[in-house]
């Protein structure tokens, strides 16, 4: 009996299987794909992976973009087969773009097969495209990296540890956001500046929200502010603030970690918010001569800062409110609150958030100075 249950066992493995394998010199990568609206159609682009052979290496770019329309998104992705007589791999796709156009129109137009389509990443990071079509964004060059649709991932990723601007959003938090009442997608945008005589993606500010359209924009201060409103831990960046011998003068600090905590007030009268940011960083640089470091000029350095902090949040939530947006899910902390509050606002609570009173409190430590804890001494 042993001996018969083996080899059928294996039989069985093998019919549900199946017959999955591709022929690797019939296939392409996917590494990128962007979605735009022109011309009253739906405009698909994908950036796949192109076999160089090495005695080319460095003399071709290896990779290839192409783009193709129709009245809906699956039908215009199935357009590019007409074109690609490879098969297509999507395991490696990370990176998606959606078109200015698109994002201000209706998103209903391809929300549904974003989040239906099982070779679509919920992970990918996602970007809104700002003053350029997704294809220009996608062919565009980026320093460093041969694919720009990694390169402009990685020009994300690298900013929040080193400037502390923007926020990664992924298309799965994205469709959560769209589909979840008390709260709005944010989304950074990435858009072509010239240097020299190239156009390099450059990331310009964050796409607001609200329902299905994007209704506006926050700016760099702006976009750090509701970053700092984060209830995860948020790490990395660098800020800036006078200097506290010489206000013409400035610091350099840099945030070791952040945390924030929200908390909904609802009463008959109002709506309040409160929000306390906890927040820890370095002293990092100072532009100009004098005894910073100063036990007494610490204490005013973290009031300084906290004070920074407090203008950028407030510059954020005004923008926010003016846009009707809310980008910092305060519906759902009400709703958690007071659900008996949330059930009589939730309808209008396009017109009840801009009206929403919120505190600020921010509470910010200098930890270190690095190398040496006194200031610079010319001779």
């Amino acid at each position: 009996m042993r001996r018969c249950f083996f080899p059928l066992l294996l039989i069985l493995l093998l019919i549900m299987a199946g017959c999955q394998s591709r022929e690797v010199n019939n296939t392409t990568s996917i590494v990128g794909m962007g979605v735009d609206w022109e011309d009253n159609q739906i405009e698909t682009s994908v950036q796949m992976t192109k076999p160089v052979p090495p005695e080319q290496a460095g003399q071709e770019t290896p990779f290839v973009t192409v783009s193709t329309r129709g009245t809906t998104l699956s039908e215009a992705a199935r357009q590019i087969f007409l074109s690609i007589p490879r098969q297509t791999i999507w395991a490696h796709s990370n990176t998606m773009f959606l078109g200015e156009k698109l994002a201000q129109r209706d998103l209903g137009l391809v929300i549904d097969i974003l989040a239906r389509n099982i070779d679509i990443r919920k992970n990918s990071l996602l970007f809104i495209t700002r003053d350029f079509k997704t294809l220009e964004i996608m062919e565009s060059q980026t320093p460093l990296e041969p694919y720009p649709c990694l390169g402009i991932r990685n020009l994300l990723e690298a900013q929040e540890k080193q400037v502390g601007i923007y926020l990664p959003v992924r298309l799965g938090e994205f469709i959560y956001r769209l589909s979840t009442p008390g709260i709005d997608p944010l989304v950074p945008q990435v858009t072509l500046e010239k240097q020299g005589d190239k156009m390099i993606p450059t990331l310009k500010g964050s796409a607001v929200f609200r329902g299905r359209k994007m209704v506006g924009s926050l700016n760099e201060d702006e976009s750090r502010g509701y970053r700092w409103m984060q209830s995860k831990i948020i790490q990395g960046g660098i800020f800036i603030i006078p200097s506290p011998i010489d206000p013409q003068k400035k610091v350099s600090l840099e945030l070791i970690r952040s945390q924030s905590k929200t908390k909904a007030i609802a009463t008959d009268q109002e709506i309040r918010m409160q929000i306390e940011i906890n927040a820890e960083g370095n002293f990092y640089e100072q532009n100009s001569t004098g005894a910073v470091l100063t036990p007494k000029n610490i204490k005013i350095m973290e009031e300084l800062a906290s004070r920074e902090i407090t203008r950028q949040c407030n510059a954020s939530i005004k923008q926010a409110q003016s846009l009707k947006s809310d980008i910092f899910g305060w519906g759902r902390q009400v709703e958690a609150a007071s659900p008996e509050t949330w059930k009589q606002v939730e309808s209008q609570w396009n017109e009840v958030f801009p009206e929403v009173k919120a505190d600020v409190q921010v509470n910010f430590f200098i930890r270190r100075t690095y190398l040496t804890d006194k200031s610079f001494v010319f001779r």
